[in-house]
């Protein structure tokens, strides 16, 4: 008798022998692997920080500091590092999330960046941009 393996998919037994069963494996961790990937990349508008709210708390409790490579996000968590790269002239940077976005900014806003972070990036108000979580 041939050596046999259960591989279960949403709920069903699929009878088969050890290679497809590794097989069947890889691919699905390879999906997995793709969709976590996918998810840790975005692309919108980036903005800065208004000037006014230096020194004012963030959602992690520490101050704004203008001077800082920091950011604000929707959904990525506080303490979270975050390559950004300006899709005008190629430039990037890693900042630290350290508060949320506003839910109403709109417009395609994706992340707001603490001045510094503006400037290594060589803009000033608005730009699209890229962000890559940094594991």
């Amino acid at each position: 008798m041939k050596n046999q393996t259960s591989v279960s998919k949403k709920g069903r037994l699929f009878n088969c022998g050890p290679a497809a069963a590794i097989a069947i494996a890889a691919l699905l961790i390879l999906a997995a692997s793709v969709a976590s990937a996918s998810a840790a990349t975005q692309t919108g508008l980036a903005t800065c920080y208004a000037r006014r709210l230096t020194h004012h708390r963030t959602s992690s409790g520490k101050r704004y500091n203008p001077s800082a490579l920091t950011a604000a996000h929707h959904t990525i968590s506080n303490g979270t590092h975050v390559k950004v790269t300006n899709l005008e002239n190629g430039r990037s940077v890693v900042v630290l999330i350290d508060d949320r976005l506003p839910r109403h900014r709109g417009r395609g806003i994706i992340i707001d960046l603490s001045h510094s972070a503006c400037s290594q990036l060589e803009f000033g108000k608005e730009r699209k941009v890229k962000l890559e979580v940094v594991h």
